[in-house]
């Protein structure tokens, strides 16, 4: 773990916590997140996403799109990823993320990249996609949304309504 947590809100070990977080991560592939700009106003939108060791979460998504649009003004982003409950408000698990989010270049294009197709081997297989992704070109491009601060639910592991709140240290 190239990150540490210090965790300001639970009684929880930071490194538990951490494990914790990449579970909920691992476990889940859409990101809810939310952006906001001076005109536009607050928007929120759904990406899959892969992320790294360094707790970085990377998706891609079209330039042309109100959420791309936004983070072009504004990189402030907050999202959430979560599992369904199996039973109406029991064993939550989720996590809130807040951090900045913008367009992946040079070697954050060449991570967003490894990451994505570690998650999703299918993506970008044909070369000139690859290489429109890593030079920036083309209608889609890769995005990376560095976590600075997270809300972690997780009451099979953490227990019930334990709300375990953390910065982000690299």
């Amino acid at each position: 773990m190239p990150y540490r947590l210090d965790v300001i809100q639970g009684n929880w070990p930071a490194d538990e916590l951490g494990k914790g977080v990449e579970g909920l991560l691992a476990d889940s592939t859409v990101l809810s997140l939310a952006t906001a700009g001076h005109e536009r106003g607050p928007h929120a939108n759904l990406a899959f996403y892969a992320f790294d060791a360094e707790l970085v979460l990377y998706f891609v998504s079209e330039r042309s799109t109100r959420h791309s649009l936004l983070l072009a003004e504004d990189a402030r982003a907050a999202g959430t990823v979560h599992l369904p409950p199996p039973v109406f408000g029991e064993q939550l698990r989720g996590i809130q993320l807040s951090g900045s989010a913008s367009e992946a270049w040079g070697r954050q294009a060449e991570a967003a990249l490894a990451a994505y197709r570690g998650r999703y081997p299918d993506f970008a297989t044909d070369p000139e996609v690859r290489e429109q992704f890593l030079a920036g070109r083309g209608a889609a491009a890769l995005y990376r949304f560095q976590v600075e601060e997270l809300t972690a639910v997780d009451e099979p592991r953490f227990g019930r309504r334990n709300y375990l709140h953390a910065k982000v240290v690299r």
